[in-house]
């Protein structure tokens, strides 16, 4: 191809000019399908909830010595806990893993009880005023005792004996938290039996109450809607309201894409799935925005090209921009999928497949509805009583 016909700052020949906007029809039966589809596995089959959304416990496992993931997993699915739900994760000296057990806020009745007597045989039966567990955080009781203030360094030695608890100072008087990790100390116990000498040690507990991972889903999707609201108006705004629908029906068609990918597959759904998905909001939108500005920019050049074929020249303009954008965001996204760990190579694997899907329907969801419209303005604008009206 000669000089002339290649622009060496683009990665693509100048005088491309493929017919996109000829395969709307079928593009239109795929996307819809691809829609419904991901709505029915959604209500039928399920996303498979992360303990973000769901309650639970996440425990950190550092191993000073090398251990391989099939060694853990087999010491601990024994005593339930779900393959899937040990994953290593990188570590600069030894092994390092991540425990999820959806569910089980990580405090064992026993252990609760192993705490109340320590502290009665040490200062008398009716010296605790109240003992809650905390439903939110579930790992901490609120302790309220009678009398005098009693130093911590009591208390710390009272529930000595009772393995794994800490004491906290509270603000109140009369008032100390006792944290119980019970799930985690189970899981200590259960490695340091069959694994003694790899070093077992406890790094981090997190729980989520079954209330708060409630709320954290209803949070999350309602950050998805009002996102796209706020699109839909920065659209209308920006452009004409006649680009607003195709903008709004292409982050729809982008978001349900990756949900159904999540729910066929099975990853888990918390909130770093949530990020991913408005971090591709935000990056679908974008894509979608430079098209726009290509083909505003065309109509006022080219007033008397048929909408058609003035969409197409603008697709083929701001392809080669499109190929370039999405490949280095790719090419730095890939490390993520090997190195990254659990959470990041989730995230990876929503962007990259997003980004697929997005550039897909910026080409054949957003630019075909403003053809659509186009062709119907007469007789939407009657619906809506802004129609031609006619002569008495």
């Amino acid at each position: 191809m000669s000089e002339q016909n290649y622009n060496f700052h683009e990665i693509l020949p100048t005088t491309i000019n493929w017919n996109f906007v000829k395969y709307r029809g079928i593009a239109a039966v795929l996307s819809t399908l691809g829609i419904v589809v991901s709505i029915v596995l959604m209500i039928v089959v399920g996303p498979n909830w992360g303990i973000d959304f769901t309650g639970g416990t996440e425990v950190q496992v550092h191993m000073t010595t090398k251990t391989e993931v099939a060694e853990v997993r087999e010491v601990l699915v024994s005593s339930g806990v779900g393959d899937e739900a040990i994953q290593e994760v990188q570590a600069p000296l030894g092994s390092r893993f991540v425990v999820r057990v959806q569910g089980k806020s990580g405090t064992r009745d026993d252990q609760v009880t192993a705490v109340k007597d320590a502290l009665i045989a040490r200062f008398g039966a009716d010296w605790i005023e109240n003992f809650k567990l905390d439903a939110e955080v579930g790992t901490r009781a609120v302790v309220v005792y009678k009398g005098d203030i009693i130093p911590m360094e009591q208390v710390i030695a009272a529930v000595k004996g009772v393995s794994g608890v800490t004491v906290q100072a509270s603000p109140e008087d009369n008032t100390f938290y006792l944290r119980l990790p019970g799930l985690a100390e189970e899981i200590r116990q259960l490695l340091e039996a069959k694994l003694a000498d790899r070093g077992v040690e406890i790094e981090k507990i997190d729980s989520v109450g079954p209330k708060v991972g409630a709320s954290l889903r209803t949070a999350g999707m309602i950050s998805l809607f009002v996102t796209i609201g706020l699109i839909l108006i920065y659209i209308s705004i920006r452009f004409d309201f006649s680009f607003a629908p195709g903008a709004v029906l292409c982050l729809f068609h982008d978001s349900a894409m990756v949900v159904g990918l999540w729910v066929i597959t099975q990853m888990e759904f918390g909130l770093p799935m949530i990020s991913a998905i408005l971090t591709l909001v935000g990056y679908s939108i974008n894509d979608t925005i430079v098209t726009y500005d290509r083909i505003r920019e065309n109509r006022l050049k080219y007033r008397r090209k048929n909408l058609p074929e003035l969409i197409n020249d603008s697709i083929n303009q701001t392809l080669a921009r499109t190929f370039v954008t999405t490949g280095a965001t790719a090419l730095a996204l890939i490390p993520f999928l090997f190195l990254g760990g659990p959470v990041l190579k989730q995230f990876a694997i929503a962007m990259l497949f997003g980004m697929f899907v997005g550039t897909y329907s910026t080409i054949y969801v957003a630019a075909p509805v403003m053809i659509l419209l186009e062709e119907n303005k007469d007789r939407l604008m009657g619906l809506v009583g802004l129609g031609p009206k006619k002569a008495a």
